[in-house]
């Protein structure tokens, strides 16, 4: 009994062991599987969130992209107009440094017909004047002389005039002789003469009889007055230029090019220059080329009449007058106007349908060469062809996408 009671012992210890054994292993293995489910997950978890915040990055640069919505009758009140990048020529051009100068055929100098003291002075420099207007007065002493001269010669036609009635009564009735009578009237002729003399020679100078010595300046032309050298006290002499009077409606642009462009130019030729200050075009045509290059530099001075009257358009001011050349490439294009600097880039904006609307966005763009006549620019980068964008108008859609950004900052 004994020796099957140790057995029986002996046996219940080995199996329990087999049972702890078992439990064991079952232990690990569901602590493995559970470490290996919050792995998967863990990495599940860390896709899905960079997968969500790759697309709430794509959301937040897809919001950074500001998109402007207009129905077609707000495009029409803002003036807006729309066209499509397209392949085209763009006209290869040389720039050169110019200069607007006064015309001197319209410009007037204004000087004395006599030395005399200024007395007043009615215009200032800069003013516009209109032709016959008083630019100054002068009290002038050799005015004062010719002007009494011109008394006395009237004087002495009365009194010629006088005599010559009486003698010629009393030779009517034959009291008097024929030669007294033909004395008379030569005096009387003699006397008209010298009162015509007088009073042309007052005429000449526009200076009247009752002037009293004074002699008033007027101008011959109507336009600017671009100089005045005289104050009121001062002695004037005789041609002492006092005043120039410029006329603006038409200037001169003077430029100078390299030799190898004399072929390219010619009188009467149809060129283009730009204001450095507003970047506006200009059309002039070429008038003369210097005879002769400068010996130093064997460039060639030009000469052409501005055809504009823009205000802005002033004597010396500094500008780049723009020669087109025989050569041009084909390259992608949009218009020049469409331009808009935004965040300091290039750009322009890109037009696309949607449901009833257009929506507008700014994309920025690589530019390449301008062409010769300042109305297309290369894109060399940015679009593609046949895109719809903004012409005209541009400007307007860059203030209002800027409004939206200081709002977006507050």
């Amino acid at each position: 009994m004994r020796t099957i009671k140790n057995q029986s012992g002996k046996v219940s210890q080995n199996v329990l062991i087999i049972i702890t054994l078992v439990i064991t292993a079952f232990v690990v293995i569901g602590l493995l599987l559970s470490s290996k489910d919050k792995k998967n997950t863990s990495s599940e978890s860390d896709e899905h969130g960079h997968s969500k915040g790759e697309s709430e990055g794509q959301e937040d640069s897809h919001a950074e992209e500001e998109i402007l919505s207009l129905t077609a009758k707000q495009m029409a009140e803002q003036g807006l107009k729309l066209s499509k990048v397209a392949m085209g020529e763009i006209i290869q051009a040389s720039s050169y440094p110019a200069r607007l100068i006064v015309n001197t055929d319209r410009q007037a100098h204004v000087s004395p017909g006599f030395a005399g003291r200024v007395e007043s002075v009615n215009v200032e420099l800069g003013q516009q004047v209109k032709k016959g207007q008083v630019l100054a007065s002068l009290l002038v002493p050799d005015l004062v002389d010719q002007q009494a001269n011109l008394s006395v010669a009237q004087t002495n036609l009365q009194l010629a005039q006088q005599d010559y009635a009486r003698e010629k009564e009393l030779w009517s009735q034959g009291i008097s002789a024929k030669q007294d009578y033909q004395r008379s009237y030569n005096a009387f002729k003699q006397a008209e003469i010298q009162v015509r003399a007088a009073k042309s020679r007052l005429a000449a100078f526009g200076v009247s009889h009752g002037s009293n010595g004074r002699y008033v300046i007027t101008a011959p032309i109507s336009g600017v007055i671009s100089s005045k050298d005289l104050v009121v006290g001062e002695n004037v002499q005789l041609a002492t230029q006092l005043f120039t009077i410029d006329q603006l409606d038409q200037l001169w642009l003077e430029f100078i090019v390299p030799g190898a462009e004399y072929a390219s130019i010619q009188p009467g030729q149809m060129v283009e220059f730009q204001s450095l200050q507003t970047g506006h075009f200009f059309k002039v045509q070429i008038q003369n080329l210097n005879v002769q290059a400068d010996e130093q530099t064997g460039r060639l001075q030009v000469r052409a009449k501005v055809l504009s009257t823009e205000t802005e358009l002033r004597p010396n001011l500094m500008v780049n007058v723009k020669l087109r050349k025989n050569s041009s490439t084909q390259a992608l294009r949009v218009e020049k106007s469409a331009i808009q600097q935004i965040e300091g880039k290039d750009a322009i904006f890109i037009a696309q349908a949607k449901n009833q609307n257009i929506e507008f966005r700014a994309v920025p763009v690589e530019l390449g060469q301008l062409s010769g006549d300042g109305v297309w620019v290369e894109v060399k980068s940015g679009v593609s062809e046949g895109q719809q964008y903004v012409t005209q108008g541009s400007f307007l859609l860059k203030s209002e996408l800027e409004k939206g950004e200081a709002s977006h900052g507050h």
